[in-house]
Formats: structure tokens, C-alpha cells, sequence
């Protein structure tokens, strides 16, 4: 019995002395401080409907789950082989809704790797820049979209909605679904508060059924 207890206790020391628990608490830390600055950024620059929060947590758990992963195999290679096998099969089949979102999952997993790997410097350093860039993208999108609405309109008879609508200013037509009762137009329209006006008034066109407005920086409705 005293043999047995010495053989799991001798196991239990080389386990933790393979890697050492200051290396591993602030690669832990470092990595959950860092996903949060990559949740900060993700939210600040999130163009989509409805926010996610749940995919906000995710963000974290990948940072530190990858920086766990990556201080065990760098700990141990024969581990590291099962590791890498045990992964491979590993599927992952949840829909990425919005394609930043793809971005984010890469950024908050490379982050894990770079504090796993102990260069904390260089995590630190690539997570700022990256999360200024991410910033200064998405101020740089935005600006060029300032304006720039996406417009509906559905009407049926001879009315003449598309033709005001065309010359307006940067008119882009994106759909137009024609059927036996309707025809419903979408179009991206850079709009003025003078243009606002103009399509207000279209509602008074005969044959106009409804108008939709909706901005085309994110799709949020107006």
C-alpha cells in the first residue's frame, strides 16, 4: 500500500514539475486578460444585428483553453503527439454568422498559442496592435459608408418609384423581385436629409405599399 501511494505521489510530483506553476498561472492570466482586450474589441467594432455574448465568453475560453493546451504539449512529446490525434478529430459545427467573426476566433486562438509558448512580450505586443488595426479598419468602413442606406420600396401598378429613386446620388440597384401583385426594390442609396424628405414623399405615390430604410453600415434598421 505505502508502494502504491509512493508510485502515485512520485507520478503527481513529476507531473507538476514538468511544468512550472508560475509558468503556467501566468500564461493562464495572461491569456484571460488578453481575451478579455479581444472581447473589448470585438464589441467596440461589431457591425452585426444582435450582439453576442455567449460567442463573446467563447472568445475567452479559446484564448486560455489554447494556452493550456499548448503549455501540456510543449511539456511532454509523446503527450503532444496524442494531443495533436485526440484534435484531429474533433468537428466543429456551429454556424459563424457574421465573417469578422472568423477573425476573432483565429485572433483569440493565436493569442493562447503565443502565451502557452511563454513569449509574453510578443502576445502582448501582437494583441494591441492587432486590436488598433481591427479599430482602425472598422473606423475607415464606417466612413465609407457614412450615408449609405439600404432602401425598400414595394409597389405594384405604373408606379414611378424606381425612376426617382435611380437618380438619386451612388444609386446601386441590389435587388428587385418582381411578382403578379408587387414589385419590391432594394437599392443602396448614399441619402441627404434632403433625400430623406424625397423618399418620405414616395409614400404618397400612388401604387407605393411600403418603404423600408435601413442603414448599411451593420444592417441595423432605422
Amino acid at each position: 500500500m505505502n508502494k502504491l501511494m509512493s508510485t502515485i505521489q512520485n507520478m503527481i510530483t513529476e507531473e507538476f514539475s514538468a511544468i512550472p506553476m508560475a509558468e503556467a498561472i501566468l500564461a493562464i492570466g495572461l491569456s484571460f486578460v488578453l481575451g478579455l482586450f479581444v472581447v473589448l474589441i470585438y464589441k467596440v467594432t461589431y457591425g452585426g444585428v444582435c450582439f453576442s455574448k455567449s460567442f463573446a465568453g467563447c472568445l475567452i475560453m479559446l484564448s486560455m483553453v489554447t494556452a493550456l493546451v499548448i503549455l501540456v504539449i510543449a511539456s511532454n512529446v509523446v503527450l503532444s503527439l496524442g494531443m495533436v490525434g485526440a484534435l484531429s478529430i474533433v468537428r466543429f459545427r456551429t454556424a459563424i454568422k457574421e465573417p469578422s467573426d472568423t477573425a476573432f476566433a483565429f485572433w483569440a486562438i493565436a493569442t493562447g498559442i503565443v502565451c502557452g509558448a511563454g513569449y509574453t512580450v510578443i502576445a502582448c505586443l501582437m494583441t494591441v496592435l492587432l486590436g488598433t488595426l481591427f479599430v482602425a479598419i472598422h473606423v475607415f468602413s464606417a466612413a465609407q459608408k457614412k450615408g449609405s442606406y439600404m432602401v425598400v420600396v414595394r409597389y405594384n401598378g405604373e408606379c414611378k418609384a424606381e425612376g426617382k429613386l435611380s437618380h438619386m446620388r451612388h444609386y446601386q440597384l441590389k435587388n428587385k423581385n418582381m411578382t403578379a401583385d408587387a414589385t419590391e426594390l432594394v437599392a443602396e442609396i448614399m441619402l441627404t436629409s434632403a433625400d430623406m424628405k424625397r423618399i418620405e414623399a414616395l409614400r404618397d405615390e400612388p401604387g407605393v405599399q411600403e418603404i423600408t430604410i435601413m442603414s448599411s453600415v451593420g444592417g441595423s434598421v432605422l
